[in-house]
């Protein structure tokens, strides 16, 4: 077998079990995300919202950019992997302090004394966290993918068994802190017995400064970014309320559970399997107009036919007390919808080992970004406006991300648009033919049935019509791997 044919078996193994574990995690998140909603308040949701803002900035701290340099580095060993793990548990106890003594303070701001002692507890994490985050990096350099699977379905599964018990029995927010907790910890134990993997606990300071070259740029780029990700939740927790907080949290989370199931496992398996193929400019841009293909025939049609289901959806399974979500969940599936091309793009500057670039970038982007959120925030006095304004944002950062690629890998504005338009058009389509069947006055339980099902339907009668060249590479790939495998175990 060639060493191509080799990396690409390897690859599309590592997407289904990548897709497998999304798409089964992202599955019981949503059916226990529902149960919670009904069994929780708004305000329940919107303490731990606030929490889960400081947190993101704190994860990314501990782990955001030595992680990737893990990845793109192509003889990284165990020493490297060892000295990763010491600069993250160091960072870790250093961010836990920072936050403990100021708990008092958050919680004064947003008016919620609860939040010390939730901010205390949940601290714990970031030390389970910064030793998950150096086993991850340790898989996914080794494209071993089948691991995660493992891990985020007994992790998922007995952490929402966690916390719906605890949100039965009354115990409000501290149902979402057991259930978060638990899940971090099981997945970080089941990797670890999976792997088995024996750190050297020192520190090798020449070891580490070469990280630090190429990881300290992604690692402030992700800080940025994080900061832009989370400043909509902090606006809304401070000038609104708990309760407009968990709104805009629960409409943003339906469609990224769709975009975590599909774009992310795609975009988890193309960092790793460039790296490996960095120095081949031309393989990089066929691996990169084949995400693109694939990713867009998958999120464009997921997206626009659950922005024309959004109200039944809400009514349905979250009740009419959460009606105010539906607004935010059909703004969050066209921010989604577009973010695939700025990772996609993203990804191939990362796996080139060109992070001044990323850092570049988001310099630009927050720049530009921080205008239209205080124009946002001044000119208007409803949260909804923060929702339009991820939009604007999310069409000038996808103009942004594209750019460099133009010279790194020839990869054109005209390129881009060839792999993603017929896709964009062909949801369209189908979007329509949804939004009109949800005119027809029947029953909504019924009525969501029949819309998830023709969307599904004209959608594929749509690319066979159209003879949809994503929808042919895709159905090839599968064949052409089961085929492989067939033959092995033959052998």
């Amino acid at each position: 077998m060639s060493t191509d044919s080799s990396l690409k078996n390897k690859t599309v193994s590592s997407l289904l079990w990548k897709f497998g574990e999304r798409i089964s995690a992202q599955l019981v998140s949503m059916i226990v995300s529902i149960v919670l909603a009904r069994l929780l308040t708004p305000d329940d949701y919107g303490v731990v919202g606030i929490i889960a803002i400081f947190f993101a900035f704190a994860n990314v701290l501990i782990s955001g950019g030595f992680n990737a340099a893990l990845i793109q580095k192509k003889d990284a060993n165990i020493e490297d992997y060892s000295n990763v793990l010491f600069i993250s548990l160091i960072s870790s106890t250093i961010v836990y302090l920072i936050l403990f003594f100021c708990a008092p303070y958050l919680a004064h701001i947003y008016d919620k004394e609860i939040l010390v002692p939730v901010i205390r507890v949940m601290g714990i994490t970031l030390f389970i966290s910064a030793f998950k985050s150096v086993l991850c990096a340790y898989i996914s350099s080794r494209l071993q993918f089948k691991k995660f699977f493992l891990s985020t379905i007994v992790g998922t599964i007995i952490s929402a068994v966690v916390g719906i018990v605890m949100a039965a029995k009354g115990y409000g927010c501290w149902a979402l802190v057991g259930q978060q907790m638990t899940n971090v910890l099981i997945d970080t134990l089941v990797l670890y017995f999976s792997t088995r993997v024996r750190f050297v606990f020192k520190f090798t300071p020449r070891k580490a400064k070469g990280l630090f070259r190429y990881g300290w740029k992604i690692l402030v780029a992700s800080e940025i970014s994080v900061l832009y990700e989370e400043i909509n939740p902090l606006i809304i927790g401070v000038k609104f309320s708990a309760a407009n907080l968990a709104f805009y949290a629960k409409g943003k989370s339906f469609p990224n559970l769709i975009n975590a199931s599909l774009a992310d496992s795609l975009s988890a398996v193309l960092f790793p399997v460039m790296a490996k193929i960095q120095d081949d400019k031309e393989a990089v841009l066929r691996c990169t107009r084949n995400y693109m293909r694939l990713t867009s025939f998958v999120i464009f049609p997921a997206m626009i036919g659950f922005l024309a289901i959004a109200e039944n959806f809400v009514l349905i399974l979250l009740t009419e007390k959460w009606l105010p979500t539906t607004i935010y969940i059909q703004m969050f599936c066209i921010v989604y919808m577009f973010n695939i091309i700025q990772v996609g793009n993203l990804q191939v500057i990362r796996a080139i080992g060109r992070s001044d670039i990323i850092l570049k970038l988001e310099i630009i982007k927050k720049s530009l970004y921080s205008i239209v959120i205080l124009l946002f925030v001044f000119l208007t006095n409803d949260p909804v406006y923060l929702g339009l304004a991820c939009i604007v944002n999310t069409g000038l950062a996808t103009v942004i991300n594209t750019y460099p690629n133009k010279k790194l890998i020839g990869y054109k504005y005209s390129m881009q648009l060839s792999d993603l338009i017929w896709n964009f058009l062909t949801a369209i389509a189908m979007g329509a033919v949804v939004w009109a069947i949800g005119l027809l006055g029947i029953n909504l339980y019924l009525l969501l049935i029949l819309q998830v099902f023709t969307g599904v339907i004209v959608y594929t009668l749509l690319s066979l019509i159209t003879k949809n060249p994503a929808m042919k590479y895709f159905i090839s790939t599968i064949k052409s791997f089961f085929a492989k495998r067939r033959r092995a175990d033959a052998c």
